[in-house]
């Protein structure tokens, strides 16, 4: 498991995953600031933004295998489905690095 800096020079240089045959992601949604993921059980100030979050996704080296996202609370999501919406596009993006095999 990894701990993730919000540092951009150390998000673009990660290099996940190099030299595995097959990598499990799992993205929590309570480990995002609560501006772009409002609806979870424990929110976390001053958390990862969405594009945090992508670009440690874009920037995986290894094949990813299998994925999950968890931590979504739909009965705290009463900012329009922010947060629907945000897991939606992340399991997006992760189907599209699972189908990259």
């Amino acid at each position: 498991m990894r701990t993730f800096s919000r540092d951009r020079e150390f998000l673009e240089n990660l290099k996940l995953g190099e030299g595995v045959k097959g990598v499990y992601i799992s993205i929590d949604v309570d480990s995002l600031n609560p501006a772009f993921a409002p609806g979870v059980s424990h929110i976390e100030p001053g958390g990862l933004s969405f594009r945090d979050v992508l670009n440690i996704l874009h920037n995986l080296q290894g094949n990813v295998v299998a994925a999950d996202v968890v931590e979504f609370n739909p009965q705290r999501d009463t900012v329009d489905g922010m947060t629907a919406m945000v897991a939606a596009k992340l399991v997006r993006e992760l189907t599209a690095k699972i189908s990259k095999l």
